[in-house]
């Protein structure tokens, strides 16, 4: 279908028509053949020659400039597989399937590069108001469409541009750090720094995203301006944790080694493994392996437990040790009595401690 025949439409209500062939240049009517010139009398002998005189138009007139070539449609230049996707996206646009429309058009444009054919795509974007995404469609007609392009077509893009560009708006991102990932709408725009993204009117989604550092999201809305600027820090990740240690008043901590503080102590600490020591007078140590993680706090109460005794003195050894040893001897005789006073045997030969291993008792 003929550009020219759809831009009033398009001004009016930014409809835009998926166009078969461009216009094509009509040929202007073939003049009538003149009627021959009458012969010219023989010259008569003696007569001095005469110089032939350059042709013209019977009529005076000068030549007409030739006729401009025609354009060839589309359809007619499109052929294997980017014809037959042309052809499917035809259909699917007609039936109101714009983004598979929009698929089939940008496959069949890969494949011939066909410039007419981003028309067809700009149509596509527009009924699936992404304005943005078809005024850069529009541009790049203009840019790449050269010899295919007529005057007139060239001039209803630049219309159609007037309709579309007013519905969107430049959105500058000022990041301060490179090399970080943008994201408009979830769709990757590149990395930093980059030009002003030109994006559709509304609220727009952006995400900044660099290793080591805290990703970016903000929602950003997005009004008639010609260029809204937004400014971005990006923040480093600090791989860090906090501890808080809890214990008696009079103990000393030690954390990695070295004295920190004393009772209840509170600290941020590097992620990964550290050792924490609690000390007291007269009062076990208590040691233990600790592990932080990024943005956690750890809490750890400490219950020091008294030292064990280390024993008496060498003189409560000694003299316990009498009256331990007396109050057995006396209870055992108190308890069995002398073996002597019971023996009622003969009183033997043997002296006392002393038995014969060889001779039985006899009683």
């Amino acid at each position: 279908m003929n550009l020219r025949a759809t831009l009033a439409a398009v001004c009016l209500s930014l409809g835009l028509t998926v166009t078969a062939s461009p216009a094509l240049a009509q040929q202007p009517a073939k003049p009538a053949p003149a009627k021959p010139a009458p012969a010219k009398p023989a010259p008569k002998p003696g007569d001095k020659p005469v110089e032939a005189a350059a042709d013209k138009p019977a009529d005076g007139a000068e030549p007409s400039a030739p006729a401009a070539p025609a354009i060839p449609a589309l359809a007619d230049t499109l052929t294997g597989d980017a014809k037959a996707d042309y052809d499917s996206g035809k259909l699917l646009y007609g039936d109101g399937d714009f983004a598979g429309a929009l698929v089939k058009f940008g496959a069949s444009y890969d494949k011939s590069k066909d410039a007419r054919l981003l028309w067809n795509m700009a149509a596509c974007e527009k009924n699936l108001r992404h304005y943005a995404k078809a005024l850069a469609l529009v541009r790049r007609y203009q840019a790449e469409g050269g010899a295919l392009l007529t005057e007139e077509d060239k001039n209803d893009a630049a219309e159609l541009i007037k309709v579309i560009e007013p519905l969107t708006a430049k959105l500058r991102l000022r990041v301060n750090e490179p090399g970080a990932s943008v994201k408009v709408d979830d769709e990757v725009i590149g990395d930093t720094p980059v030009e002003p993204v030109t994006v559709d009117i509304g609220t727009r989604r952006v995400q900044i995203t660099k290793a080591e550092f805290e990703p970016y999201t903000k929602e950003v809305a997005v009004g008639g301006a010609a260029e809204i600027a937004v400014d971005v820090s990006l923040v480093k990740i600090v791989h860090e944790g906090k501890l808080i240690v809890r214990a008696p008043a009079d103990s000393t901590i030690y954390i990695d080694g070295k004295v920190v503080g004393t009772g209840t102590y509170t600290t941020t600490l590097a992620s990964g493994g550290h050792s924490l020591r609690v000390t007291a007078p007269k009062m076990v140590p208590y040691q233990s392996e600790l592990y932080i993680q990024d943005k956690q706090t750890r809490e750890v109460p400490v219950t020091l437990q008294p030292e064990p005794s280390k024993g008496l003195p060498l003189w409560a050894w000694i003299a316990g040790g009498a009256v331990v040893a007396g109050g057995l001897v006396a209870g055992g005789i108190a308890a069995f009595g002398n073996p002597a006073d019971k023996y009622e045997g003969p009183s033997g030969t043997l002296s006392p401690g002393v038995v014969q291993a060889n001779h039985p008792f006899q009683f």
